[in-house]
């Protein structure tokens, strides 16, 4: 009973849950399932000049990483510093 009378929350360790069968079968599903959209977007990237390229902020190195979670948010980071710098608050 003395547990209704502590001021500090219980602390109960959390495992960590891991992907089971089905999920990483449906993670490799959806993969393969994208895999003919993002090859057609590699090969409309891999066709534009280094000029063309610059111009939607990209360079030739980058390219590989476009389809990459984390590449995607220091893209978003960089892009929003960039904006606190400028004192610009909206993307548009």
């Amino acid at each position: 009973m003395s547990h209704y009378f502590r001021d500090e929350p219980e602390i109960v360790p959390v495992e960590e849950v891991r992907p089971g069968l089905f999920e990483r079968l449906g993670q490799a599903l959806r993969w393969i399932a994208e895999m003919p959209k993002r090859r057609a977007v590699m090969d409309e990237l891999n066709m534009l000049s280094d000029h063309e390229l610059a111009d939607i902020g990209l360079t030739r190195a980058e390219l590989p990483r476009v389809f990459d979670p984390g590449f995607a948010a220091e893209r978003a980071a960089q892009r929003d510093s960039a904006r606190l710098q400028h004192g610009l608050t909206s993307a548009f």
